[in-house]
């Protein structure tokens, strides 16, 4: 990257110093040219005034070339002709000095000289122009020509330009260098901790940018940051996943272990009690091993919905009912209010009613005294409320309680504990089925979890 960017700074230097020199150099022969052509016609008229003074009849006229001399080298010029033209600029007559060879003379025959016009012209790097003596008469026209080469008004300045785009070009050179360093260090540094994350290493982090920089550099280790959190935050996750799931497997295999060697050893005095126990604990088994399989499903993709417009204020009042003993048994209240009328959602019915049972489950796991069951219909489609007067969540604990794998802080310590699965595996189906669920509490004022679907047309509940 560094030796791309030390190739593009140079490149964009060499480039723009090019089409400077090229439009300094254009713009100098535009000027040099059209200064050239208006100095050499200010000469011509300056020698034509100078014949205009004194001078005998055309017919009479001694051309004296030491006179023409003199002109040439104190105006600087390359030439001085004089040609006598017939009065209607038709044909030369003759010759008096020699024509410069850069002047056209086919402009000799122009009718302008006539009437007193100074032709100019450049051609081949030489100006040059012409102007009659004696304008406006009948006798042949005496036309003075003159020549001057074109000189390139910046001169010896070019050199200096030269020398100047020199140093820019060195200058240059050290910027690109520096800033390819400055530009890349980031890039290189940010490449470096990638690798040493990849190798295991999350403790890695780059130097933290002050908040008012916004650049993109910035922005790069910002998000390499959050990403590393991320990670550190999702092992620890799973090592508490692990620690959770085996204990929830240990447990109930304890407990069936225990009864089964008592019944083995013909120690228990009340087999039934016994089966009933080792039920009840591989039942919990089975609760959890179908949890892993569903969470697994959900991940890779593998289930499919039946989604079809259902009245679900029927299929949550069921779930709900169905966990009235076993709120008994944990002396908590149970509460449902639904609405009077039918709520209609695209739904699949079944895994509804999974989303409502792991809901109430998780709340009865945490309330004291009271959970409280809401489905009520909002401006924007219906919404679940399930609410317990528990202990709440830590705002902390908030954006990641429905999280895969995830834990809470506030485990209860006498209830059985969940795996961290129920709540991921609601969060996945809700969005499955369009709508979107979250988490509400106040420390210490228990907690909400609420779902919310999409309301339906009145077109679709009509079909």
């Amino acid at each position: 990257m560094r030796r791309r960017l030390l190739v593009a700074f140079i490149g964009i230097v060499l480039c723009s110093l090019a089409i400077t020199w090229t439009g300094i150099r254009l713009m100098s022969g535009i000027q040099a040219d059209t200064l050239a052509r208006r100095q050499t016609a200010g000469y011509v008229t300056a020698v034509a005034a100078a014949f205009n003074q004194g001078l005998l009849p055309v017919a009479q006229q001694s051309y004296r070339p030491d006179r023409l001399d003199r002109i040439r080298h104190s105006l600087g010029l390359r030439r001085v002709g004089i040609v006598l033209v017939a009065a209607d600029a038709t044909i030369p007559i003759k010759i008096l000095a020699p024509i410069p060879p850069a002047i056209d003379l086919g402009a000799l025959r122009s009718p302008d000289l006539a009437s007193g016009t100074t032709l100019s012209g450049v051609d081949e790097g030489n100006a040059w122009a012409m102007a009659a003596v004696n304008p406006g008469q009948d006798a042949p026209l005496l036309v003075v020509l003159v020549s001057r080469q074109v000189t390139d008004p910046l001169g010896p300045a070019m050199n200096w330009l030269l020398a100047a785009g020199l140093v820019a070009i060195a200058v240059a050179v050290v910027a690109a260098l520096r800033l390819s360093t400055v530009l890349a260090r980031p890039v290189v540094e940010a490449t470096d901790a990638a690798l040493r994350i990849a190798g295991g290493d999350l403790d890695t982090r780059l130097p933290k940018p002050p908040a008012k920089r916004t650049d993109e550099v910035a922005d790069l280790a910002r998000a390499l940051n959050s990403m590393v959190e991320g990670l550190d935050r999702s092992r620890g996750l799973e090592r508490q996943f692990l620690l959770s799931v085996s204990h929830d497997l240990r447990t109930p295999l304890t407990s069936i272990r225990g009864y089964a060697e008592a019944m083995a050893d013909g120690t228990m005095e009340d087999p039934r009690r016994a089966g009933a126990i080792i039920l009840s604990e591989s039942q919990r088994l089975d609760r959890l091993v179908s949890d892993l399989l569903n969470l697994a499903r959900l991940d890779a993709r593998r289930f499919t919905l039946d989604l079809a417009p259902s009245d679900i204020a029927v299929v949550t009042t069921d779930v709900v009912d169905g966990f009235t003993p076993t709120a008994l048994e944990s002396g908590v209240s149970l509460g449902s209010m639904t609405s009077n009328h039918r709520l209609t959602a695209i739904v699949d019915v079944d895994r509804w009613a999974q989303v409502v049972a792991n809901l109430v489950e998780n709340g009865l796991r945490y309330a004291n005294s009271s959970l409280d069951v809401d489905l009520t219909e909002t401006a924007t489609g219906i919404q679940l409320s399930v609410r317990d007067d528990g202990p709440g969540i830590p705002a902390d604990d908030l954006p990641h309680v429905f999280e895969r794998l995830y834990a809470s802080k506030r485990r209860p310590d006498v209830r059985e504990s969940g795996s961290g699965l129920g709540l991921a595996i609601v969060r996945e189906l809700v969005q499955a089925m369009g709508g979107s669920v979250w988490a509400e509490s106040q420390p210490g004022g228990g907690a909400s979890l609420v779902v919310q679907l999409p309301g339906m047309e009145s077109s679709d509940v009509e079909e």
